[in-house]
Parts: structure tokens; sequence; C-alpha cells
């Protein structure tokens, strides 16, 4: 009788594949979000008469880190917050933090000017303002 070597299962490495399971199957039909990231930060889109405003939860991604690309109809923010420990030789015991890169695409409905985006960071928290664009009344 062949005897194998046991190896107890890792209960956070199984939630974490079961959470990312349940990601994939309640948000990934609906495109929410992206196959290749690894996290997704929570945004809150608002529509104003004359601008929207957007509001990200980015804790730890620097802000050199986040890119933000409109364009008439679009809106994409992208970044990565990188893993790592401030104490190199520690072990982690319980790591919920999720690290990697993001990716969200939002169609905006009225058109925006690409180049009248104020941008600011607050706390953790990406704040943009993002101009619509005037309509030209016709005569």
């Amino acid at each position: 009788m062949s005897h194998l070597p046991w190896k107890p299962i890792r209960l956070r490495n199984l939630e974490q594949q079961i959470d990312q399971a349940f990601d994939e199957l309640i948000h990934g039909q609906w495109g929410l979000t992206s196959p290749t990231g690894a996290w997704q930060p929570d945004i809150d889109l608002y529509e104003t008469t004359d601008s929207y405003l957007v509001e990200a939860d980015v804790p730890g991604v620097p802000p050199e880190e986040i890119h933000v690309e409109v364009d008439q109809h679009s809106l994409t923010i992208s970044g990565t917050r990188h893993a790592g420990c401030v104490e190199k030789s520690a072990q982690g015991v319980c790591i919920e933090r999720r690290k990697g890169s993001f990716h969200r695409r939002f169609s905006l409905e009225h058109a925006v000017d690409p180049h009248h985006v104020k941008r600011e960071n607050q706390s953790g928290t990406l704040i943009l303002r993002i101009h619509k664009l005037k309509l030209k009344q016709q005569p």
C-alpha cells in the first residue's frame, strides 16, 4: 500500500478561490469586472446638469499609478495596487487586501470634454469632475 504525504487544506486559499469563483459568476457575465484583475475598486458615478462626478475607492494605490482616460462618451480608470508588507521578513497570517491591476470602463450618455477633467485624491479616494460638452443651439 502506497502512502501519500499528508497535506492539510489551506482554508484561506480555499476562501479566496470561492470568493473569486462567486465574483466571476455574479459579475463576470455582466462585464462588471475584468478577468485579468485581482480586484476592482468600488466606483460611484453621479451626473449633474453640467458634468459627471466620479468617486473611486483606491486606497493603497499611489496617484501616479492611477490612469484616467476620457473620450467623448466613455471613461476608463485603471491602475495597480502592489503587494507587499512594510516588514520584508514578515509572513502572512491573514491576507485580505486584494492586489494587482484593475481596469474599469464606463459609457457616458452625454458627450464630455476630454480636455476639461478636474482630478484630486482625498484619503484614498480618487475624485473626478468631467465636464459635459455644451450642445450647439440650432438657428
